[in-house]
């Protein structure tokens, strides 16, 4: 939910409407608080998997931006394979023979 939504629903009460428009990201709007429900948080046990992740996820991706950040990367152009320069220097002396 943008800001301006929460900020807006959150001083309505059941049944009512905002008394001036909102003015979101999204344009104006009219906003009617039809029910509100306590929010859940759940049990430990269901997410502690997804946390721990999470948290993998976000050490292992920090590992590998301090080792991209210390390492000496070099590109360098690739040599032509052996069979090329064969071929071209099998032209050169085609050439020189004129």
């Amino acid at each position: 939910m943008v800001p301006e939504f929460g900020d807006a629903v959150a001083k309505l009460t059941k049944g009512n409407f905002t008394v001036e428009p909102v003015k979101s990201q999204f344009g104006y709007h009219i906003i009617l608080l039809e029910d509100s429900r306590p929010k859940t948080i759940p049990p430990l046990d269901q997410v502690k998997s997804q946390l721990q992740q999470q948290v993998q996820q976000q050490n292992l991706k920090k590992l590998f931006d301090d080792l991209k950040a210390k390492a000496k990367i070099e590109i360098v152009q690739a040599a032509a394979p052996a069979a090329v320069l064969a071929e071209e220097a099998s032209l050169l002396n085609r050439a020189s023979n004129f």
